[in-house]
């Protein structure tokens, strides 16, 4: 008990860093947040990704760790969601697309955020329509809660009945293979500024 208690104080102080971290970032003086050919996304510090483990949609228990040598997008999200999260992984899907075989370098991980309705099945189903690479993890929903803190993010249903949506944090966090987020995507990215700067991390991490 002591050791869990220890270990969510972790998590929790880790997640406060990261968003304060991430706030700061997008209010860095001279940032204007519009285009350039500059690689826009990037973090000027970069921050320690938080471990995680949870339960993919082929009925597995995959953790961050799993992925040697691959960078990995993690976005936190829906299938029920009626707006951010399907355009966001459509984006990421054509960013992919435009990155051919060098994508293949790239694993995207989509936490659920609402475990209740979200079932394996139904993550895998909805993934397939983006591309057929993209994983859904689940679990409970104090599980998933833990991963979303540790990151900085939230979540939080609205509405009563089976018709609730879920407000969540609509940022895609972009970890190098050494464990560290290098890049967060805002909703607003492009599939070309995705594919641009996801291609210079790749050549700097070879």
């Amino acid at each position: 008990m002591k050791q869990h208690l220890q270990t969510r104080i972790f998590q929790i102080l880790t997640g406060v860093i990261l968003g304060l971290a991430l706030v700061l970032w997008l209010f860095r003086p001279g940032s204007t947040g519009q285009g350039s050919d500059s690689a826009r996304f990037f973090l000027s510090d970069p921050i320690p990704a938080p471990s995680f483990r949870l339960m993919s949609h082929a009925g597995e228990e995959v953790g961050s760790s799993d992925f040697p040598n691959k960078i990995l997008v993690v976005f936190f999200g829906y299938t029920s969601c009626p707006d951010v999260c399907p355009l966001t992984l459509s984006n990421l899907s054509q960013a992919f697309l435009e990155m051919e075989e060098e994508g293949e370098r790239i694993q995207l991980l989509l936490i659920t955020v609402d475990p209740a309705r979200d079932t394996p099945e139904r993550l895998r189903q909805y993934l397939e329509r983006f591309h057929p690479s993209f994983l859904g993890l689940t679990g409970s929903e104090e599980d998933i809660r833990e991963v979303a803190d540790a990151f900085g993010a939230f979540f939080a249903r609205r509405g009563e009945g089976d018709a609730y949506t879920v407000d969540h944090t609509a940022r895609t966090f972009v970890i190098d293979p050494s464990g560290r987020i290098r890049l967060t995507f805002p909703v607003t990215a492009s599939p070309g500024e995705m594919a641009r700067d996801l291609a210079i991390l790749l050549e700097e991490v070879q």
